[in-house]
């Protein structure tokens, strides 16, 4: 009895004091994003649920977007074809965290607003 109560006490302590993130699938991230619009400062992208994305970026918000997206072994999978100057594909770590979706790429890490 000694014993069985000390494993269940351990194992409440390992449960509350865990700090490992719960890992949601690729299909779960990418209902979570299909139909919504991400903000990030005057840039605006919306990632539709057929895998299109289209928006505007750059610093003013000026710069049209047209490409697809897709979520792929937990990363952030985007082929651009306009911008010219980024166009391609590109899987880049990202975090997604209630309304934020956190793109980690060639210019370090951005925070998306998710609407």
């Amino acid at each position: 009895m000694q014993r069985l109560v000390s494993t269940i006490a351990l194992a409440t302590v390992v449960a509350l004091t865990s700090t490992a993130p719960v890992l949601a699938s690729d299909a779960e991230i990418k209902n979570a994003l299909a139909g919504k619009t991400l903000t990030n400062g005057k840039a605006v992208i919306k990632v539709r649920k057929n895998g299109r994305m289209t928006g505007k970026v750059g610093p003013n918000g000026d710069v049209k977007l047209v490409g697809a997206w897709e979520i792929r072994d937990g990363k952030w999978c985007r082929t651009i074809k306009e911008p010219k100057g980024i166009a391609g594909t590109k899987c880049q770590p990202m975090k997604l965290s209630g309304n934020t979706l956190t793109i980690d790429g060639d210019n370090g890490p951005q925070a998306w607003t998710v609407k």
